[in-house]
């Protein structure tokens, strides 16, 4: 297996051998050539042999091939015969010399003809046919000595004919290649050529698993297709942070194994299972079994002289890493039970002994179970997350104590869902027996439920079971019982639920804990009440934990204090991403991603951000992030002016709603159809949209409303709603005046500026964009966009250019067209000239106002939401394009829409 996907769609990366190929087969019609490819086993040879096959192919070009075929192992000439099979119908036009040479080869006489001599018939019965030919050798090293002597003469002869051989083997180039072969090693796929192999190969693979996938094969493109979690448990190789070998993967490396003596078979498995690299310790082990120690040096010597290994500094290393599980596959579970025990006497670190030991103990043994629990340690970088849910898994075998075997198994389901992995997660929720634990049983199991994504929808019901549990366990297990807590609140979030649900779960915190809050009683609050804990200040301890700034992370998100979420989650996602734990970027991507719409200078970054943690959630189950990051994804579309993207997310979003029996999502889907409308001017739509979700002010969940808050005030003038817009506005700022983050006071700001009679406006205006206003990108443009058509308005023409000039510029970085339209739009009525319209006879015809109703109306846009866009009256919009259409020579919207051809 090479980097070829399943189903021949073709060759993944690789492109160097491509080019090689490709100047190789250039050059045939010259005479004949050697191209060598060497590599590790499942590096990819296979795959460019394949390739260069497919691309003979199709220029026409004969080809012959051959490979090692495991049944004919020992059989003389097999893979010769193989190659010239096809052709040996015309064996006859041969002279009779050469004829007998490759009949009595094939026929198995005593007397072998000379490799040299068989060679050069074998040529020219190949180049019996007019043209180049090519002959393709894959896995040339393991083919059987005849035929191996035999392909090499012709590889030293193929020059003087028409005929070039591909041969790819494991051996780097050999003395026998010709000085003018072409050869090339092949190495690792990289990075992002061997996750697009993972993806192609098993599409439904969860995120998690592609990453410990790609963390063990390194780069190996046969490890990359192979590999996998399975549903077998982790078995021997999680030991060392390898996953367990395929039939096939293991098959790479059988004849490697076959040649070995007892002792070095012996010495070979133990160093695989062995989590010691120590040799002494591995010899150690081995002198327990058959033969002793001086078997044991010499079966080590013996696999060190093959390559198998290599010795430095006194301890042992495996150049193929991968070459462990194949052997681990390879023995029996007896003869690796009897390893285990041996190695469990002769490792020193108390651990890692105890991990040899579990493997070999059927009962239960707790002091054992207790230092295997130390393997579960973090961090757990690349494949480090195998070893801890391994050892966690036995431990809770070796546990007598059920509660102690539900902590461990409770202990492994976390790891497991912090990590994405999980189906993982759930065999270890099965594995908890709650009739055996009473209230414990249960309040994990409902912690777990929470916790683990994809299980079923449940009702409210749930928040008071989730607060009960956390009472009936609070005294035994504080730590559970916050966890349970933060679930009910969660529960609270997600399902907007109301005063009594809320007060049931601050109550119980309030039962259970005494300020000052801890982090996670923080996010508890940030989740129920975040206006009530607005003013605290979010710190984490020293050194940060990695909990702690996701929850403070999540807890400043609530609070709309988006410059504080994003140092929290920022660092959070670092860490997650160092650690491996891929079932926390959902939460953190969504929440980063919602939070840069209104940071970011351009929305790039908010895009890929909402794109990854969607794809991720998605692949996780997590369906309720995945509904939060398709959220971010319409609110952005909407902003730029895709606005069939938008409408789509928002459908999305609303039916997602519907299945998880949870409103909050629909905040987001209000939010993208809102700026869908005022997007395409329909500003009266847009606030009758938007003040709906006003209705019911300042619930838990007010956040997402102080987003809309700026898009409310917005929409208000044109849609004529100042007043009620201004009463919004009111109630917002008397009921907040207690605490703010930042960006709840910026939009104040602007609101108080949009709204403010004549008199008032200059100075709010200048209040609103003072200092540190430009951290808020979008909201600074809107702000000076607004400043300008005031000042416009007011005929201050020439002082509201340069506001507009500003608000066009950050519309543009930022991604949002419709926005830095309706601000050039606006320049051209105070006068500022568009570069763009030089030689446009509409720009020469019609003053900059009727030019900008022209360029509305070719878009489409109705006489009333062109009226609410220019805050004009619809008759006034009438009267204009009464005057362009005989200005202009035309008589509908379509002959407008193609004389100016609208961007």
């Amino acid at each position: 297996m090479g980097a070829h996907t399943p189903g021949g769609s073709g060759l993944i990366g690789r492109e160097r051998e491509r080019d090689l190929v490709s100047a190789f087969l250039a050059g045939l019609s010259d005479g004949g050539r050697i191209l060598h490819l060497s590599g590790v086993p499942g590096i990819g040879k296979t795959a460019v042999v394949r390739f260069a096959v497919d691309a003979a192919a199709r220029q026409e070009v004969p080809v012959l091939s051959t490979s090692w075929v495991p049944d004919e192992r020992g059989l003389r000439y097999a893979a010769l015969h193989g190659l010239l099979r096809p052709r040996l119908p015309r064996l006859r036009q041969l002279p009779p010399e050469e004829r007998s040479l490759l009949e009595s080869a094939f026929a198995g006489y005593a007397a072998e003809p000379e490799p040299e001599h068989l060679a050069r018939s074998a040529l020219r019965l190949l180049a019996l046919a007019p043209g180049p030919v090519l002959v393709c050798v894959d896995d040339f090293d393991r083919l059987d000595a005849a035929s191996r002597d035999t392909i090499g003469h012709m590889a030293r002869l193929c020059g003087q004919t028409q005929v070039s051989l591909v041969v790819a083997e494991r051996a780097a180039p050999a003395a026998w290649l010709p000085a003018d072969a072409l050869t090339t090693v092949l190495t690792p796929l990289p990075a992002a050529e061997a996750r697009e192999l993972v993806h192609r190969s098993r599409p439904s693979a969860a995120h998690a698993e592609a990453e410990l996938v790609l963390a063990v094969a390194q780069g190996n493109p046969l490890a990359l297709t192979e590999l996998s979690l399975g549903g077998n448990g982790l078995r021997d190789a999680a030991g060392f942070g390898m996953l367990p070998a395929t039939p096939r993967l293991a098959d790479a490396y059988a004849e490697d194994l076959r040649a070995l003596s007892a002792a070095g078979h012996g010495v070979l498995l133990t160093a695989a299972l062995s989590t010691s690299a120590v040799v002494q310790e591995i010899l150690d082990a081995g002198a327990c079994l058959p033969g002793g120690t001086q078997a044991a040096r010499a079966g080590l010597a013996e696999i060190a002289e093959r390559g198998l290994v290599g010795v430095r500094d006194h301890h042992i290393r495996f150049p193929e890493p991968l070459i462990r599980t194949a052997v681990l596959h390879a023995a029996s579970a007896a003869r690796r039970m009897a390893v285990h025990a041996a190695l469990g006497q002769s490792v020193t670190d108390p651990a890692h002994a105890a991990w040899h030991t579990a493997q070999c103990v059927t009962g239960a043994d707790e002091e054992l179970a207790k230092r295997l629990e130390s393997l579960a340690e973090g961090p757990w970088p690349g494949a480090g997350l195998l070893r801890s849910l391994a050892a966690l898994e036995c431990a809770a075998r070796l546990s007598a104590d059920p509660e102690r075997r539900a902590g461990r198994l409770l202990r492994a389901a976390e790891l497991a869902c912090h990590h994405g992995l999980v189906e993982q997660a759930r065999q270890h929720a099965r594995s908890i027996d709650p009739d055996e634990l009473g209230d414990l049983g249960n309040a994990m199991l409902l912690w777990l439920h929470d916790l683990v994504p994809g299980n079923l929808p449940v009702g409210r019901e749930r928040i008071a079971q989730l607060c009960s549990a956390a009472r009936a366990v609070a005294a035994a297990h504080p730590v559970l019982a916050q966890k349970l807590l933060h679930a009910a609140a969660g529960r609270c979030w997600w399902q907007q639920a109301g005063a009594t649900d809320r007060d049931l779960v601050v109550r119980t915190l309030k039962e259970l804990r005494t300020p000052p809050w801890r982090t996670r009683d923080i996010a508890v609050l940030a989740l129920t009440d975040p206006l009530s804990i607005s003013h605290l200040p979010l710190r984490t301890s020293e050194p940060p934990d990695p909990d702690q700034r996701l929850l403070l992370g999540q807890a400043a998100h609530l609070t709309g204090d988006f410059t504080q979420a994003a140092v929290f989650l920022q660092e959070a996602e670092a860490a997650a991403r160092a650690d491996g734990r891929h079932g926390r970027l959902p939460h953190i991507l969504a929440a980063r991603a919602l939070g840069e719409i209104w940071r970011g200078a351009e929305w790039r970054t908010a895009e890929a951000m909402a794109a990854e943690g969607r794809m991720i959630a998605t692949g996780l189950e997590h369906r309720n992030f995945a509904v939060r990051a398709i959220g971010a994804q319409g609110v952005l579309a909407a902003l730029q002016g895709r606005h069939d993207r938008a409408l789509q997310c928002a459908a999305e979003i609303e039916e997602a709603s519907l299945h998880l029996g949870q409103g909050q999502h629909l905040s987001l889907a209000t939010l993208t159809r809102v700026l869908t409308a005022s997007g395409t001017g329909r500003y009266a739509e847009a606030y009758a949209q938007l003040r709906a979700s006003f209705t019911e002010l300042l619930t838990p969940y007010s956040f997402e409303q102080f987003w809309g808050l700026a898009f409310l005030v917005e929409a208000a003038l044109p849609a004529g709603e100042a007043d009620d817009a201004r009463a919004v506005v009111e109630q917002i700022d008397h009921r907040t005046r207690t605490g703010r983050s930042p960006l709840l006071e910026r939009i104040l700001g602007y609101a108080g500026a949009v709204l403010a009679p004549d008199e008032e406006a200059e100075n709010r205006y200048r209040a609103a964009l003072g200092e540190g206003s430009e951290q808020w990108p979008l909201l600074y443009a809107m702000t000076q966009f607004s400043h300008g058509m005031w000042l416009r308005r007011r005929r201050r023409v020439l002082e509201s250019r340069a506001p507009l000039i500003t608000a066009e510029s950050v519309f543009r970085s930022l991604g949002a067209i419709p926005r830095a339209e309706l601000a050039a739009a606006e320049l051209r009525a105070a006068g500022l000239a568009d570069t763009t319209e030089s030689g446009n006879t509409a720009a020469q015809v019609l003053s900059p106002q009727q030019l900008t109703i022209a360029r509305l109306a070719a878009q489409g846009l109705t006489n009333r939401a062109i009226a609410e866009r220019l805050q004009l009256s619809p008759r006034t919009v009438a009267s204009h394009l009464y005057q362009i259409f005989p200005k202009l020579d035309v008589t509908s919207r379509a002959q407008l829409a193609e004389k100016l051809d609208p961007r």
